[in-house]
């Protein structure tokens, strides 16, 4: 899965996890003839017969439609009959079974975009469960499943209605042949064909080569239209970045993984958008990009800064960036912004203006806003400093990401921008063994809501002293007591 190696921290899209190709043209003859074969072992002798009773029309529409729908399968892949081979390598798991697995095996976990899963890379010897799927066009599906036991044959058909049927019979050695060999046939690439063409596996261009010539959807910036307006979901690339200023710079995953009393959580950042406001007059236009974390990373964090939680369903937690964002022109003057002596903008990314750029962690509930958390690498009292520059850079990319397309320029500046924020972090002995501690005793004294005292600026009484260097690089994840 090539988009979880590049992007650790970016939750996939589900489509991602599984491997699938279109079929070669003579697979789908080849399954027909075992697919009659088994209707005769399941007592279903017209399974693939024009208007018999048993006909596997009925599995696949209403009886309105069941004898069309045969038809289509019968008649074959240039009517809009698409055939794939999946080849299984995850287990998808939501987050709550997922906490339940040992710790290795939840390293393992990858979060799936948009849902409250995760998928668990199987080990070697559970990876590898064959099925050749045939699709018609109005969503039905047969699902030809590889069993153990080389002579049996499972085949689940899903009907457009959602209504399921399994046959399930074991065939005889000549017939158990066949089906070995239709699985070897189907494990091979359909041959590319031209636009406009066809193959027995389905119209059009095979999915591998439509799918090499295309970047996968998260690699683009996209406009998501609403009632009200819309906002951008910004690239997977960027989304990583976002996660790893997030993680590295202000070590959020020690505050997520506080979360739990007994889990130790990753960072996954579910999207970035981005939304340009513009309601009201000018003094309020301004720019908001926000990191959405994955239920994976954690529930509400509110507990760790208050006394009770909000009753309003949790939501999510969001890493927030938000600057004024109106374009600068030729003079360094933006219309909120005209009168200030000298511009605020990114030297990276520029003609963007970032006055009044702050970051914030936001417990999102229903109806009703959670714990607000100031992100500040200005903090004199904090070795965080050398970061505000290339918080500002990342925040200013986000807001020329707003435009449809991949951005490629971009994002080659972007991840050499994560470069030097890297020797950055070495130079201040932000990495190793230092920080890994530094980390373990975060988490700890955030699950005992140890606080910090805003007088003193160290731990309140009750938490050792040698424990006060910590809060140079993670004092703003504790909660302040006067």
């Amino acid at each position: 899965m090539a988009t979880s190696s590049a992007h650790v921290h970016v939750a996939v899209d589900q489509r991602e996890l599984e491997t699938a190709h279109r079929c070669g043209p003579d697979v789908l003859p080849a399954f027909l003839r075992l697919l009659g074969t088994l209707g005769r072992a399941t007592k279903h002798p017209g399974l693939l017969s024009e208007k018999a009773i048993d006909s596997v029309g009925r599995y696949l529409d209403e009886d309105a439609r069941a004898e069309a729908s045969r038809a289509q399968l019968v008649g074959g892949g240039g009517q809009g009959v698409r055939v794939e081979f999946r080849s299984r390598r995850f287990d998808v798991l939501t987050v709550e079974a997922a906490d339940k697995l040992p710790s290795e095996q939840r390293r393992h976990c990858v979060a799936i975009r948009g849902t409250n899963e995760v998928a668990r890379r199987l080990d070697a010897s559970q990876r590898g469960a064959a099925e050749l799927q045939v699709t018609l066009r109005n969503g039905a599906t047969l699902a030809l499943r590889q069993s153990k036991r080389a002579e049996r044959m499972v085949v689940l058909i899903t009907s457009a209605q959602g209504k399921k049927k399994a046959l399930d019979a074991v065939l005889g050695a000549d017939d158990a042949s066949a089906l070995a060999a239709l699985f070897v046939a189907a494990a091979r690439r359909a041959p590319a064909v031209a636009e406009g063409g066809g193959s027995a596996g389905g119209a059009g261009p095979s999915a591998a080569s439509s799918g090499a010539s295309s970047p996968p959807s998260g690699a683009r910036s996209r406009w998501v239209k609403m009632a009200d307006g819309g906002f951008w979901v910004l690239p997977a690339w960027y989304a990583e970045a976002c996660a790893l200023v997030a993680q590295d710079v202000f070590r959020l995953h020690a505050l997520v993984s506080a979360t739990s009393q007994h889990i130790s959580r990753a960072l996954f950042v579910d999207r970035v958008t981005a939304h340009r406001v513009v309601s009201g007059p000018v003094e309020r236009h301004h720019t908001l990009v926000k990191a959405v974390l994955h239920r994976a990373s954690g529930g509400c964090a509110c507990a760790l800064h208050k006394a009770a939680a909000p009753t309003q369903p949790f939501k999510c937690l969001e890493v927030r960036w938000e600057f004024c964002g109106c374009a600068l022109d030729a003079h360094g003057k933006c219309d909120r912004h005209y009168l200030a002596e000298r511009p605020t903008a990114s030297a990276a990314f520029p003609k963007v203006c970032m006055a009044g750029l702050k970051c914030e962690l936001h417990c999102a509930h229903d109806e009703r806003a959670g714990l607000r958390m100031p992100l500040l690498a200005n903090d004199p009292k904090m070795d965080l400093g050398f970061a505000q520059r290339f918080l500002r850079d990342l925040a200013a990319c986000g807001a020329h990401l707003m435009a449809e397309g991949a951005h490629d320029e971009l994002a080659t500046d972007v991840a050499q921008l994560m470069q030097e924020l890297e020797a950055q972090r070495v130079l201040h002995n932000h990495v190793g063994e230092t920080m890994l501690q530094r980390d373990v005793s975060a988490v700890y004294l955030l699950r005992t809501r140890a606080a910090v005292s805003t007088k003193r600026g160290k731990f309140e009484q009750g938490v050792r002293a040698d424990c006060n260097a910590i809060l140079k690089t993670h004092k703003h994840l504790f909660r302040k007591k006067a």
